[in-house]
């Protein structure tokens, strides 16, 4: 794509701060908001974008938002709304950044912004990133890092060293991201915003004992046992494989444990295949996806994540707002979730002893999970709903200076 790499050099503007004030003026600020994946999934960070556009204010905000995949190539490029009028959905499926679909998009996004359409474009992922960075000069430009890059390469993370400069603002849920963006990609300290995500706090609630047994049978969950639960994408990042090494030590002294894996993913068969040869069929249960992850989390008496990386995950979000003491390990956002001791426990990374230690804990202490399931709950209402993630991105878009328009 060398038509890209022959961009202009961008004019050097300074910094914008966020300050109080309004950004437009009293008129709607206008948005293009730029993501590599389909809303219609239901990953960490699709779900949380479609909350934050949903919540922001009709009257307040018009926003365009550009997929660049789709899981049904049937809708090409039509524009489709969605449930509020104020956001227009569109799709444009870019394979590969250095294909003629992505320059097709380029020259797209360029032709709009050069119509000055835009008050700020805000990109998500790394194709949009890179689409967004090679924009010409004109509305603010945000790029807003969900995790720590785990999956990007050595040439990937070089390129964007190289562009990074050419954001006015990275914004990230985890202050672990912005760290890792300043010491390691050229990001200066100055130009990042920390913004957590939030969940409903009002939809993922705890249930009082004596639910657990009927709702359990109904998800075919053993009634009896103490459940450890994950939810996640059955892939390599997210260590499956040490959590059912943890159970298997659990398991040999704790005959009343059970383990509950939610989601799918290419790793399952050998999931499944890791389960079988510790002979624990019969004491693992694999879930499979959750359209309602409310009415399944409460069943839950623990909740562990034995990733290798993470942003700010909602899926920990969420199991601490219907009550559940946490395991997770202790790398990017997650220690701004758990507080060791307090809501949970924090185990290095790859390290499935201590994770069966920490299960240990809970199985042979009942009272000091509940304890710190109460303050997880806590927690998340008061520094992770819904309504405040909302209130936070909707302060900062109107904050931004100088004034747009």
């Amino acid at each position: 794509m060398s038509t890209l790499l022959e961009l202009p050099a961008r004019t050097p503007t300074a910094k914008p701060s966020v300050n109080p004030g309004s950004a437009t003026g009293g008129r709607r600020l206008r948005m293009l908001v730029v993501t590599d994946t389909d809303l219609v999934l239901r990953g960490g960070s699709e779900r949380f974008l479609t909350h934050l556009l949903e919540g922001l204010d009709p009257d307040r905000f018009s926003v365009d938002v550009v997929q660049l995949d789709r899981g049904d190539s049937t809708c090409g490029l039509q524009a489709i709304p969605i449930s509020r009028s104020n956001i227009r959905l569109e799709y444009r499926p870019v394979r590969a950044i250095y294909g003629l679909a992505a320059w097709k998009v380029w020259r797209e996004l360029r032709a709009r912004v050069s119509r000055g359409d835009y008050d700020l474009v805000q990109s998500q992922h790394e194709k949009s990133d890179l689409l967004c960075a090679l924009l010409p000069s004109g509305p603010l430009r945000i790029s807003n890092r969900r995790d720590t890059g785990f999956q990007k390469g050595l040439m990937l993370r070089l390129l964007f060293v190289l562009l990074n400069h050419r954001f006015d603002l990275v914004i990230a849920p985890a202050r672990a991201i912005l760290t890792q963006l300043v010491e390691h990609a050229g990001i200066d300290q100055e130009q990042t915003h920390c913004l957590p995500n939030g969940v409903d706090c009002e939809h993922f609630l705890p249930w009082s004992g004596d639910e657990h047994c009927a709702r359990r049978q109904a998800h075919a969950l053993p009634p009896q046992q103490y459940l450890f639960g994950c939810a996640a994408r059955m892939v390599p990042v997210k260590r499956h494989r040490d959590l059912i090494d943890a159970f298997a030590q659990v398991a040999s002294v704790h005959p009343q444990a059970g383990l509950v894996l939610i989601g799918r993913g290419p790793l399952e068969a050998e999931l499944r295949a890791r389960v079988a040869g510790y002979g624990l069929t019969d004491r693992v249960v694999f879930h499979g996806e959750e359209a309602d992850m409310a009415s399944l989390l409460p069943l839950l008496d623990a909740f562990v994540m034995a990733s290798s990386s993470e942003g700010l995950s909602n899926a920990i979000i969420e199991a601490m707002a219907c009550g559940l003491p946490t395991i997770a390990t202790a790398v990017g956002g997650n220690t701004e979730l758990v507080e060791a001791g307090l809501n949970g426990f924090l185990v290095p990374p790859s390290a499935p002893d201590q994770i069966a230690l920490a299960m240990g804990e809970f199985l042979t202490r009942p009272d000091l999970g509940r304890t710190m399931g109460r303050h997880a709950r806590t927690r998340a209402v008061e520094q992770f709903s819904l309504p405040g993630m909302i209130a936070g991105y909707s302060s900062f878009y109107q904050s931004l200076q100088p004034e747009i328009g």
